[in-house]
C-alpha cells in the first residue's frame, strides 16, 4: 500500500503548487493528487506545464488524480458545450500529466437526475481522446448524487470503460452508504479512494463546516469494515489523503503533510495485519 498512498493537495491547498509538490515529496509521498486551478494559478504567473511536470518528475512523484470537472450534470443545454470543452482541457493536462485519472463532481444543489448518466458518458468519451479515466465522486453534501447506489446507477447506465467511482470515507459515510453498496461493484470499477476521518459532531455540522475533518485514525469512522471489503473486492489502487479543512490550511504545511503521511502508515499496517488474519 505504501506505493500507492498519495497527498490530495486540498489537504495542503493555501501553499503554493511548486511548494505542494515539493512538500508531499519530503513528507514521503510518491503519488500526489493535483487541482486544475492551482496549475491554471501557476501558469497565469508564467510557468509552464512542462516545468510543472519538471517539478514532479524532480521530486519523484507520480500525479495520481486531477480534480476537478464540475457543472457538467446541472448545465442547462446552452452551456453544456462550453462544460465539455473545458472537460478536454483538464483531460488534455492530465495527459501531459501522465496522469491516468480525472475528478468528476456533481452537482451539490438540488436539481434532476435526468440526463446525468448521458451527460456522464460524454464527459468520460471527451476522456476516451486522451487515455484519461473518469472517476465520479458523490459528496455528502449534494443534494442528489451523495451516496454510492446513486452514483453507481449514473456509472452503470453510462455504461463506460473509462467510468468508475471515486470512494471518499468521509463522503461514503456522510451520505449514508453502507458496505452492502459495494456489492454490485466490481473493484476494477473503484478508480481512487480517498481518506479522511470525521470528528465526533453531528452530521449537519459536518455537511455545513469544513472544520470537521481530520486525519485518518483521529476520528470516529472504523476504517476496519471499509478496508477488509476493498481487499475482498480485489482493489489495488491509490489510496489519497484528502482533507478540506480551514483550520488545517492555516497550520504548517510541512507539518501538516508529514502528519498526513503518518496517518497512512497506520492505515497501511492495519490493512496489513487484516491480509495476514485471513
Amino acid at each position: 500500500m505504501q506505493s500507492q498512498i498519495c497527498l490530495n493537495t486540498a489537504t495542503i491547498k493555501s501553499a503554493p503548487l511548486e511548494q505542494q509538490i515539493r512538500l508531499a515529496s519530503s513528507a514521503g509521498f510518491r503519488r500526489i493528487g493535483l487541482w486544475i486551478d492551482d496549475i491554471e494559478a501557476a501558469k497565469s504567473c508564467g510557468t509552464t506545464l512542462n516545468a510543472i511536470s519538471g517539478w514532479i518528475k524532480e521530486a519523484g512523484l507520480k500525479v495520481a488524480e486531477l480534480c476537478f470537472i464540475g457543472g457538467w450534470q446541472e448545465a442547462d443545454e446552452g452551456a453544456f458545450p462550453r462544460v465539455l470543452q473545458g472537460a478536454h482541457h483538464i483531460c488534455r493536462v492530465s495527459h501531459d500529466l501522465d496522469c491516468d485519472t480525472v475528478v468528476a463532481v456533481p452537482a451539490l444543489g438540488p436539481g434532476s437526475l435526468d440526463g446525468a448518466a448521458a451527460r456522464f458518458r460524454s464527459i468520460c468519451q471527451a476522456a476516451a481522446d486522451y487515455g484519461v479515466r473518469i472517476a465520479l465522486e458523490f459528496p455528502g453534501t449534494a443534494a442528489l448524487v451523495n451516496n454510492l447506489a446513486t452514483a453507481w446507477r449514473i456509472i452503470s447506465s453510462a455504461d463506460c470503460e473509462n467510468g468508475g467511482i471515486v470512494l471518499d470515507s468521509f463522503h461514503f459515510y456522510l451520505g449514508g452508504s453502507n458496505l452492502d453498496d459495494l456489492n454490485t461493484i466490481s473493484g476494477e470499477k473503484i478508480f481512487l479512494v480517498h481518506l479522511s476521518d470525521a470528528m465526533n459532531v453531528s452530521r449537519e455540522k459536518l455537511r455545513t463546516h469544513h472544520d470537521f475533518r481530520t486525519f485518518p485514525g483521529e476520528g470516529t469512522l472504523d476504517y476496519l469494515p471499509l478496508l477488509q471489503r476493498l481487499q475482498e473486492l480485489g482493489y489495488k489502487g491509490v489510496f489519497s489523503l484528502e482533507i478540506w479543512n480551514q483550520r488545517l490550511l492555516k497550520a504548517n504545511p510541512v507539518e501538516v503533510a508529514q502528519k498526513g503521511f503518518e496517518s497512512l502508515l497506520k492505515l497501511e499496517k492495519l490493512s496489513s495485519s487484516l491480509k495476514e488474519s485471513r
